[in-house]
């Protein structure tokens, strides 16, 4: 116990950041807040520098692309000039796409768990290279309110968690271990908003 103590004191302030804007961004997307974005974005940057500590490179190389998208969710969640009801509401994902959300995740599993395994420095490249192109897949279904990015993010956060609780990292470990447990109230509070909605467009219909 007291070793576990010494290794939590020596830990970075950095991760300690990244851990509460990362929590504090996921909640408040499961709540639809405009507010989630910048925290993400202040996550990812943060994780942008722990990743490449750990030589967790597509990891890294992924928070960069998420600075990016989160900049895009956040323009597309804020609608600006848009009635309420015709703000983004949160929806399945179309059938026609599974296809190709399906080759680009296992493209880039492929594509870049060989080019990590090249580098000769990176770790469970191919882990690392799914685990990053379904949270990709992820975030931009979470930018369009796609109910399905919660079930990449639990798949992602999996082997993430693992290679955090490996390297002793205890605040990722902590961060990724919650971010599963708000993917799952995520589902289930969005699923119980397409239900109330497809409901209400029921009876809307039965009216006219």
């Amino acid at each position: 116990m007291e070793t576990f103590w010494i290794q939590l004191s020596a830990i970075s302030p950095i991760d300690w950041i990244a851990m509460a804007s990362g929590i504090a961004g996921v909640w408040l997307s499961i709540k639809e807040r405009l507010l989630a974005w910048p925290l993400f974005i202040l996550c990812y940057a943060a994780y942008v520098y722990i990743s490449f500590r750990g030589n967790y490179y597509a990891f890294g190389g992924m928070n960069i692309i998420f600075v990016g998208v989160a900049s895009y969710g956040w323009l597309k969640w804020a609608s600006p000039g848009k009635e309420a009801e015709d703000r983004l509401a949160v929806s399945h994902v179309a059938p026609g796409l599974w296809p190709i959300i399906g080759l680009l995740i296992l493209t880039g599993t492929v594509g870049i768990g060989w080019l990590l395994s090249t580098t000769g420095e990176a770790r469970l490249p191919y882990f690392d290279a799914f685990a990053t192109s379904s949270a990709l897949v992820a975030q931009w279904m979470l930018s369009r309110k796609h109910i399905e990015s919660w079930a990449f993010w639990i798949a992602s956060d999996c082997i993430y968690l693992g290679f955090f609780f490996k390297d002793r990292v205890w605040p990722s470990v902590l961060l990724f271990a919650v971010f599963m447990i708000l993917a799952v109230k995520g589902w289930r509070e969005w699923n119980a908003i397409i239900k109330k909605t497809k409901r209400a467009t029921e009876a809307c219909n039965a009216s006219s």
